[in-house]
């Protein structure tokens, strides 16, 4: 066998093994984000805990609360419920959340109220990350709690 059938025999499997582990390692990065829970995917702890206090007005005079309900299930004729999982503008992804916080809702889906960017308030990017981590674990809670 000559010397150029070997090297494109191999070259084809390395690229054929090359492909597979490109392919094996974006499956298990999707996997990876799907199986982790919604609090984890918002950030950690600490950051989900300042957008806590953000979003119920206790630091940065955060407005949320005020059509969102202290606990983010809404308030009937001001703002939905942001526990639900249910989006009424996008997707529900921590980008599509930290866009609506910066833009507002001048044209609300399921209210008179429209939401003002940045809740009406000047928040910092680290303020707007912190209530988009806050916003997302809400997702993550059981029922009732």
């Amino acid at each position: 066998m000559s010397r150029s059938v070997l090297f494109s025999r191999n070259a084809a499997a390395l690229a054929a093994r090359a492909l597979r582990l490109v392919a094996t390692g974006v499956l298990l990065t999707a996997l990876a984000a799907v199986a982790r829970p919604a609090a984890a995917q918002a950030g950690d702890e600490a950051l989900v805990a300042k957008g806590d206090s953000i979003f119920k007005g206790l630091l940065g005079n955060g407005l949320c609360h005020t059509c969102h309900g202290p606990k983010g299930k809404g308030m009937k004729g001001l703002g939905p419920d942001l526990t639900d999982g249910v989006w009424l503008h996008g997707n529900g992804s921590a980008d599509f959340v930290q866009q609506l916080v910066r833009t507002g809702v001048p044209a609300p889906k399921k209210s008179p109220t429209i939401m003002p960017p940045f809740g009406g308030m000047p928040l910092t990017t680290e303020q707007v990350t912190a209530v988009t981590a806050y916003v997302l674990s809400l997702r993550a809670k059981p029922q009732g709690k």
